[in-house]
């Protein structure tokens, strides 16, 4: 077993805890992980415990990295680029470690003080689903998803639909975004869940339209706070989800809808769970509003509109307690 001062000298030794190599190289943990778990592109040592430790030349094998990445070469790629590289071009230049920078979440910079937010804008705008998704992987690549995703999407988003009130263009470019982003965001949450326990949350995403964007984008700033989420995309029967509340032991149940809801045959289904006792109901979307009016048999609460401010309130919710 190694001592903590063992750990110190090994610091002292030029090999840096994940966090550091974070806050230097302005790539996120998840990602990192990524690169040597799938990619087989950067290989820290470790501590006795497991913990990741990178030395000098992993840092400037990382920074050389965003470069080809920023080059538009996509991450699958690399490790050919790689390693048809001169074997001394990192070390030519040795990289000493740079100071941590403060910050509330190291690593991630300001969506509205990054290129690559307004980079993402303008390839939708030109409709360009290619650099769309180069667009997208630079910008997970480079800033992971802790709140990047939420705030940068979603002001994207909102431009996009009030760009669509107004001409066709903006429909056109709309309903792009929103096919291109449910499919992307999907597969994301895919990943995500994979890192919470339980118990999950039924999460029923109804009312379709392109609303299923900031029904993702809420699930997804859920599961990176551990708050794991079941997806429903239709109205179930009361009967039906108790069932799936009492074998996820869930605490809480969310109902995401649209104003579509409201004209749509699935409204008696919903009406009938608000209408049913069981566990608190959140309510999140356009039709939050009107649902809570409805006459309700359990305890029910609106969401903020925010996917953070309503997720970090999914967190505090404590199980089997009134809210």
């Amino acid at each position: 077993m190694v001592s903590a001062t063992s750990i110190e000298s090994r610091d002292q030794e030029g090999l840096y805890p994940i966090r550091h190599v974070c806050a230097e190289t302005g790539v996120n943990d998840v990602t990192l992980r990524a690169w040597e778990r799938r990619y087989g592109l950067i290989r820290p040592q470790r501590t006795p415990k497991g913990h990741r430790l990178y030395s000098n030349e992993d840092i400037a094998l990382i920074k050389r990295i965003l470069e080809l990445l920023e080059q538009g070469i996509p991450v699958s790629q690399v490790h050919r680029v790689l390693a048809e590289e001169p074997a001394d071009l990192l070390s030519a230049t040795p990289l000493a470690p740079e100071p941590m920078r403060s910050s509330d979440a190291p690593g991630v910079a300001p969506h509205t003080q990054d290129p690559l937010t307004q980079a993402l804008y303008r390839a939708v705008a030109n409709l360009d689903i290619v650099e769309l998704e180069r667009t997208y992987d630079r910008l997970v690549m480079r800033h992971g998803w802790d709140g990047l995703h939420e705030h940068a999407f979603l002001e994207v988003y909102q431009h996009l639909r009030e760009e669509a009130r107004h001409e066709p263009g903006g429909e056109a470019r709309l309903a792009v975004f929103a096919a291109w982003a449910t499919a992307a965001f999907a597969d994301q949450l895919r990943s995500a869940l994979r890192t919470c326990d339980g118990p999950f949350r039924p999460f029923l995403a109804l009312g379709g339209g392109q609303q299923q964007v900031t029904a993702l984008l809420l699930q997804l700033a859920c599961a990176r706070l551990g708050v794991g989420t079941l997806s429903i995309i239709d109205a179930t029967t009361p009967e039906a989800l108790d069932i799936l509340v009492e074998r996820q032991e869930a605490p809480a149940i969310v109902i995401h809808a649209s104003t579509q809801l409201l004209r749509s045959p699935e409204l008696s289904r919903v009406e009938a769970i608000l209408g049913r006792p069981g566990v608190p109901c959140f309510l999140a979307g356009s039709a939050a509003p009107e649902l809570a009016r409805r006459h309700h048999g359990r305890e029910i609460e609106i969401l903020p509109d925010h996917p953070l401010h309503a997720a970090n309130r999914l967190l505090e919710q404590v199980p089997g307690q009134a809210q």
